[in-house]
């Protein structure tokens, strides 16, 4: 017997709109809160320009916030923050971390000598 699928209130675009909008873009949370599955939001986001865009404005403004963040740590002189701006946007000025000029698997390990001390502590409190 094959298995039925849930009945589903049938929801317009602007619904899923404002679930998506009113749980910050989390689609598992927009589903619960309108009721249905994540495949079933994911599958009309799929279909719909509009939601398709009000999914990557939502997208973009937390790129925003997290660049705004990261200006606000480089602006307190915070080095990581600093590192990681130059490193991710600054390339075109050469500001990158280099691979080792020197292929290390190439080189063979050299052989190191360690010599290890133990003193009798009975001839030492003599």
């Amino acid at each position: 017997m094959a298995k039925k699928r849930p009945k589903y209130k049938p929801l317009t675009i602007k619904q899923i709109d404002d679930g998506i909008r009113a749980t910050g873009g989390f689609l598992t949370y927009t589903a619960k809160k309108l009721g249905v599955t994540y495949n079933a939001i994911y599958a009309r986001i799929q279909k719909s320009p509009q939601l398709q865009r009000t999914q990557a404005e939502i997208q973009e403004s937390y790129l925003d916030l997290g660049e705004h963040s990261l200006i606000k740590k480089m602006k307190d002189e915070d080095l990581g923050a600093i590192c990681f701006f130059l490193k991710c946007k600054g390339r075109g000025r050469g500001y990158q971390e280099k691979a080792p000029e020197n292929n290390q698997e190439d080189q063979k390990a050299q052989p190191i000598k360690v010599v290890i001390q133990v003193e009798d502590a009975s001839k030492s409190k003599g």
